[in-house]
This record gives C-alpha cells, sequence and structure tokens, in this order.
C-alpha cells in the first residue's frame, strides 16, 4: 500500500469519527482531559461574546446555570409544599367543624360558606336532590334543595355520571346548580354521591365550585380534594338521616 492511499484511509477513518462516538468516548473517560492536558490547551470553543473561552470555563458556566435551576426548582417545591400544609390544616380545621354541626342545612351553610372565605372559591353550591317528601321530613332548605325529577330533566348528564366532572356548563346547567351565586358561571368543577335508602327516596348529594373565567376549571383539572369533602359531605349527610 503506497503512502497516499494509506493518507486517504487515514482521512475517511477521521471523517468516519462522529460527534456522538466522541461524546461517548469522553462520557466514558471523564478523566481524558486531565490525563491529556496538552490537548485541552489547546481547545476553545466559541463564547456568545465573539471571545474564545475555555473547556473548564464553560464547564463551570454550564455547571453554574444548572445549580441555579436547581435551585429554582427546589425553591417552587418547597412553597408547594407550604401551600400544601396550609391547605391540610385549612381543611382539618373545616372537617372538625362539619361533625360539630347538629343539622342538614347548618351542614350544608357552613361547607358552603367557608369554601368561599377560606379557600378562595367564587362560587359554591352545596345541593340535596331528592324528593319533596324526604325535604319535608328532614326539613332541608330550599336553598340546598332540588327535586330530583326536575334535575333529571336539567343536569341528567352530571346526576347520572359516576365521575366528578371539570368543564363549562349549559346556561340551564349552571342556573339550576349555582342558584345563589353573584357571579357568572364561565366554568365548574362537579361531585356528587348517591344515598341509597331501604325506605324513602335516594339523596343525591352534590358540591360544586365554580369561576367566572372559562380555563378556570378544565380537564386537566384535579378532583381529589373535591371528591375528598363531597366523600365527607355525604358521611355527615347519611349521618343526619339515620
Amino acid at each position: 500500500m503506497d503512502k497516499e492511499t494509506a493518507s486517504t484511509q487515514n482521512g475517511n477513518a477521521n471523517q468516519a469519527l462522529s460527534d456522538e462516538t466522541v461524546a461517548q468516548f469522553l462520557t466514558s473517560n471523564p478523566d481524558f482531559f486531565h490525563r491529556n492536558p496538552i490537548i485541552l490547551a489547546e481547545m476553545s470553543l466559541p463564547h456568545n461574546s465573539g471571545n474564545a473561552t475555555s473547556l473548564i470555563e464553560r464547564q463551570v458556566a454550564i455547571l453554574r446555570e444548572r445549580g441555579i435551576q436547581t435551585r429554582h426548582k427546589l425553591g417552587e417545591l418547597i412553597e408547594a409544599a407550604k401551600e400544601n400544609d396550609n391547605l391540610l390544616n385549612t381543611t382539618q380545621s373545616l372537617v372538625i367543624d362539619l361533625i360539630n354541626a347538629d343539622s342538614l342545612n347548618s351542614i350544608c351553610t357552613l361547607l358552603q360558606t367557608e369554601l368561599h372565605k377560606k379557600f378562595g372559591v367564587e362560587s359554591a353550591s352545596v345541593t340535596l336532590i331528592t324528593d319533596t317528601e324526604t325535604q319535608n321530613q328532614y326539613s332541608i332548605d330550599a336553598d340546598f334543595y332540588q327535586d330530583t325529577s326536575e334535575a333529571e330533566q336539567k343536569i341528567s348528564g352530571i346526576v347520572n355520571n359516576n365521575q366528578s366532572l371539570c368543564g363549562s356548563l349549559r346556561e340551564a346547567e349552571a342556573e339550576f346548580i349555582f342558584t345563589n351565586t353573584k357571579y357568572a358561571i364561565g366554568s365548574a368543577a362537579i361531585a356528587s354521591k348517591k344515598i341509597e335508602r331501604s325506605s324513602g327516596a335516594d339523596i343525591i348529594v352534590m358540591l360544586a365550585v365554580a369561576h367566572h373565567n372559562a380555563d378556570h376549571y378544565n380537564s386537566d383539572t384535579g378532583t381529589l380534594f373535591l371528591d375528598y369533602l363531597c366523600d365527607i359531605l355525604t358521611a355527615l349527610v347519611q349521618r343526619q338521616l339515620s
């Protein structure tokens, strides 16, 4: 093999050495430049300002940037933890107050009021859906009562759904659920549970929150907290019926 052919093959081999291959090698050999300081001394990387900077300086800058991002992320996690602690404490206080309430109407009033005052909910609604006989039997206030047959006509898709719902409502649905709000209903989150009774009509317990912004409650909104409060409310209502 002559020198020209060998030189051509070496050139082709060098061209075939891809960036990925070099990157993999350097990753597997992080001390390469420590062992070969002469190569490092000859290297430079373009800087945003147009000047040259050493690989070590560039590496330090990258690590510094990652450290800043990590601190920002840690700060966000700490703030979220504080918010969750506050939410937990407020929720515990509310549940205790609900347990100590002595009637269906006081339970509904307390929950609806506290959602406004302590949780910043713009519009809140607690609704017990049953027949008039049950309403009269337990003296359910008109503010918290809706008739089953009317509910089947106006919000059948909601009361017959087994999962919590988030999103926009039709005007008739919003008027049926949020009867006393002073705000427009742009979007809502709704949880409901059915109490099946061996004697007397069943009762659907509905807890709903709403906001004037159409995007405030949407398909990405979590309903874990709302479902939890609805479960508590349902258990307390059932206790009052016994």
